[in-house]
């Protein structure tokens, strides 16, 4: 029984049953593209390119979760393009037909997924949509450079007007390596 004792003590020393180590690994980044109160055709990218410091001081994280909120209750659907380093070559400006470049496809951490948010509960103007996959992702821009980035794009897939600059909030989750 003392060996046992021992054991765990050691472990809880070199962090192994340390369950602030586990919270501490876990990442949940809020973030609020602006938008325009405007109408935005098919195609078009929702707030332009956001950059998000999605890794803090790691290199790499198991992607988990994504949603996104219209607080106006917009239930048109988006393409979400995530990116492990910038795509520089690729069309990502606000109001503006999105374009994915060739060079960039190897710069997506997963390939785009559709969400399509819906109104949930009574008496709820928001909507949300949910995408949750567990996806292993290191950001992949080249040195020097801040290497705790992700780039993210919002493509309608249909034509919707925002109901603020305001309207689109999202969260990123994960858990750092």
């Amino acid at each position: 029984m003392r060996w046992l004792i021992r054991i765990l003590a050691l472990c809880a020393v070199i962090g192994i049953l340390s369950p602030a180590k586990a919270q501490n690994n876990d990442v949940g980044l809020i973030f609020a593209p602006t938008v325009q109160n405007a109408a935005y055709a098919s195609g078009n990218a929702m707030g332009g390119l956001q950059t998000l410091g999605f890794f803090q001081a790691k290199a790499s994280a198991v992607f988990d979760n994504f949603w996104i909120a219209s607080q106006g209750g917009s239930t048109t659907a988006m393409t979400i393009y995530l990116f492990t380093a910038n795509p520089s070559g690729s069309t990502c400006t606000d109001k503006s037909a999105f374009s994915l470049a060739a060079a960039d496809v190897s710069k997506l951490a997963m390939a785009p997924f559709v969400v399509t948010p819906a109104v949930v509960g009574a008496g709820s103007t928001v909507s949300f949509a949910q995408f949750t996959a567990a996806i292993s992702v290191s950001n992949t821009d080249s040195a020097p450079g801040p290497r705790s980035l992700l780039y993210l794009c919002i493509v309608a897939n249909g034509a919707v007007t925002p109901a603020s600059t305001t309207d689109l909030l999202g969260k990123l989750s994960g858990v750092l390596d």
